[in-house]
């Protein structure tokens, strides 16, 4: 069975070696890969996470959250307008780079705690139907379908999201 803090903790990682490789090669490939993980990882939390998260256990803090995805998607947006042999590509690839550190660090270390103690019984439940939507995802953008990348919601109203199940 798969638990949520586990996917999306091995998505942290895949994207940290992806930011180490394009360090050490300047890959374009590479960092369109780190764009990519990076806006699957960012819709699967926001679909699925951050509204059971702002509704039973921190509002604040998911408001806070999606103020980060939203940071890293204007990156994104800005990388994919830029000339990927410029000066200004590198810079910004660093810059998403320090946003995505940050947002791991508290995800990691405040977030999924705290989801763990208030909500114990839904790692599992809500793991699996991250892995199902995140297929989904993935297979919207290998059909070139519109996926839906709206911006994040920094609203500190709760979402109407249901406990998974």
């Amino acid at each position: 069975m798969a638990h949520f803090i586990t996917l999306l903790s091995e998505d942290h990682r895949r994207v940290e070696e992806l930011f180490k490789r394009y360090e050490e090669t300047g890959d374009v490939e590479v960092a369109l890969q780190v764009c990519l993980e990076l806006s699957v990882h960012a819709m699967v939390e926001e679909e699925m996470l951050y509204g059971l998260y702002s509704a039973k256990v921190d509002n604040a803090g998911a408001a806070e959250a999606r103020a980060e995805h939203q940071e890293a998607k204007d990156l994104i947006l800005q990388l994919e307008g830029m000339d990927a042999g410029s000066d200004g590509f590198a810079d910004t690839m660093a810059k998403l780079k320090a946003t995505v550190e940050h947002h791991v660090d508290e995800e990691e270390h405040k977030m999924f705690p705290k989801i763990l103690e208030k909500l114990p019984e839904t790692s599992e439940i809500l793991g699996q139907e991250m892995v199902a939507r995140r297929l989904e995802i993935e297979a919207q953008i290998r059909s070139d379908r519109p996926v839906g990348m709206a911006p994040s919601t920094t609203s500190q109203e709760p979402t109407a999201s249901p406990e998974p199940g």
